[in-house]
C-alpha cells in the first residue's frame, strides 16, 4: 500500500485537474506518483463522479446577509428591514394598518380644520 502522503498528493492533483477541466491529464498525473494504479482507480472514479454531480451554487444575497447576522450577531435596526423578513400575511396586515392609521390622522386633521373655519366665521345679526 502506498503511503498516505503520496495518496493525498495524488488525489489533490487529480481533483485540481478535474476542476481545471483537464481530465485528459489524469493518466499522466497518476504516473507521476509512486502509487499503484489498481489502488487508486476506484477512488479516481469516485472523484470524477463527484465532480460531475456536485455543481457549484452561489447563495443569494439575502441568505448571505441573514447568515452573517446569525453568525456575527449584528441585528439590523432598520424598520423596513425588519418588516421585509416577516411572513407575507403579516406584511399585508402591517401595510393595511399603516394605511388605516394615515387615513385616520388625515381625517382628524381635516375635521379640526373644518371646525376652526366654522369658529372664525363671524355671525351676522
Amino acid at each position: 500500500m502506498a503511503n498516505d502522503l503520496e495518496l493525498q498528493n495524488l488525489f489533490s492533483a487529480v481533483t485540481d485537474a478535474l476542476l481545471a477541466d483537464k481530465s485528459g491529464d489524469i493518466d499522466r498525473i497518476i504516473g507521476r506518483y509512486a502509487v499503484p494504479r489498481a489502488e487508486v482507480d476506484s477512488l479516481i472514479g469516485v472523484i470524477r463522479r463527484l465532480h460531475v454531480m456536485l455543481v457549484g451554487a452561489q447563495p443569494s444575497r439575502r441568505f448571505v446577509r441573514r447568515l452573517k447576522t446569525d453568525l456575527v450577531g449584528t441585528p439590523e435596526r432598520n424598520v423596513v428591514a425588519r418588516i421585509r423578513y416577516l411572513p407575507p400575511r403579516v406584511q399585508i396586515a402591517a401595510g393595511i394598518a399603516l394605511v388605516a392609521g394615515f387615513m385616520l390622522l388625515s381625517r382628524r386633521r381635516m375635521l379640526d380644520e373644518m371646525q376652526g373655519e366654522q369658529q372664525e366665521v363671524p355671525v351676522l345679526q
